[in-house]
């Protein structure tokens, strides 16, 4: 089982500047699977972004205006099944083709709002309990365990 999966949260997929610098990652860190979070865009041009950056694959859970959304996009090295899908998360199986080896993978664009965060966690507590494979959670939780864990600008 050795597959690389990089999560990246883009804030933003329709600037300009986006499928360059996407590109330039891509050549670089070569994984198998990419999540991107925030990509504010959705349906056709989504598409078109996808498609853009060479992956044959992928899974969407739409953004909702300029807010959300997570894509999965993947090449066939390895097979990705989706298991559950929720406007803040995806349950996934991820196997290498080479192998056949899998994993279970969750990712997380959670909820700007405290309020819209408190509809994830009991998802997440029922999903872990489920869980008696190999597991790995990842993502953009929008919250912090500590104050000294936040970057501020002025």
């Amino acid at each position: 089982m050795n597959f690389k999966i990089l999560s990246w949260n883009v804030q933003g997929c329709g600037d300009w500047r986006f499928l360059p610098a996407a590109r330039q990652v891509l050549r670089d860190y070569k994984q198998d699977l990419v999540v991107f979070v925030e990509p504010r865009i959705s349906g056709r041009r989504a598409d078109s972004v996808i498609a853009s950056l060479g992956f044959p694959n992928s899974h969407r859970v739409e953004a909702a205006g300029f807010s959300g959304g997570i894509w999965l996009a993947w090449y066939d090295t390895i097979s990705v099944e989706v298991l559950f899908n929720h406007l803040q998360f995806v349950h996934f199986c991820i196997s290498g083709k080479a192998d056949g080896h899998s994993v279970l993978a969750t990712t997380v664009y959670a909820s700007s709002s405290s309020t819209g965060r408190k509809h994830l966690w009991p998802y997440l507590r029922r999903l872990t309990a489920s869980i008696t494979a190999p597991w790995v959670l990842f993502g953009d939780f929008n919250a912090t365990l500590s104050l000294t864990d936040r970057k501020s600008c002025l």
